[in-house]
Order: C-alpha cells, then structure tokens, then sequence
C-alpha cells in the first residue's frame, strides 16, 4: 500500500524536531519510526530531546500506535531525556498521554504552541532559543 500522510524531521542542536502532516496510513508510519531512529542516533550518544509538532496532523490509523510504544522504548534505551508535543486536537493529546506512559526516562511536556516546546526545551539544554527568522 502506498504511504498517506506526511512528515519533515531535522536535527537541531540536541533535538529531534517532528513535524507530522496529514492523516498517516501504518506506512508512513513505520518509514516515520526508521528515519527518526536514524537521526536520532546522530545525537544519541548525549542526553536528546524530541519536539513533536502535530499542529499540521489529523491522526493514524490505530495500527500506529504499535509501532510508536516501539519507537518510545527504543528512546528509553537510547539517552533521550525530553520530549515536548505540541498538538491542535484534543483527542490527540489524549492519545499522546497514554502513548507516552512507555517513555519512563523521559520527560515530557504537553505545549500549546511551538514557542512555548521550542522554550521548554531551551531551558532544559537541549536547544537553542527560538529566532524570530528560524522556520518552525
């Protein structure tokens, strides 16, 4: 089957940036997983954070949430210390909050703008403040 939905991933600084896109199909979700472990592991020998912007991201199918516990775990194990989420549906937080419940080593925040995550996670070390002409 062919993907549905998309994403963007950058490295900045000591952060995994995720910007998701659209309803996601389990193929997009498991090439999502793959690249993030990827990136991730360009920074993972020192404590790393996660930002995930679901402001552009409608939802999954429920096959996905599988395949994202996995990728939690693999973050657990792998130095990550932060993850901050941004979402502009509540049923969307609801299910973040209980996927998150597998990430024991992590600290997470619920934010409700870029800003305020790209700030959290300034304070935490991980990144550098937010420019006014940085993209986000």
């Amino acid at each position: 089957m062919r993907e549905h939905g998309s994403f963007e991933m950058e490295v900045r600084d000591q952060t995994l940036i995720v910007k998701c896109v659209d309803s996601w199909n389990i193929e997009t979700v498991i090439r999502m997983c793959r690249e993030y472990k990827q990136l991730a592991a360009t920074i993972c020998d020192q404590p790393w954070a996660c930002l995930v912007d679901m402001t552009e991201w409608v939802l999954a199918t429920p096959e996905m949430w599988a395949e994202i516990d996995k990728l939690n775990d693999w973050g657990n194990k792998h130095n990550q210390k932060f993850e901050a989420v941004v979402c502009s549906l509540a049923l969307q937080k609801s299910l973040m909050v209980q996927s998150h419940e597998v990430l024991t080593n992590v600290e997470t925040k619920f934010c409700k703008d870029l800003p305020e995550a790209y700030q959290w996670l300034a304070d935490a070390g991980m990144l550098e403040p937010l420019h006014s002409e940085w993209s986000i």
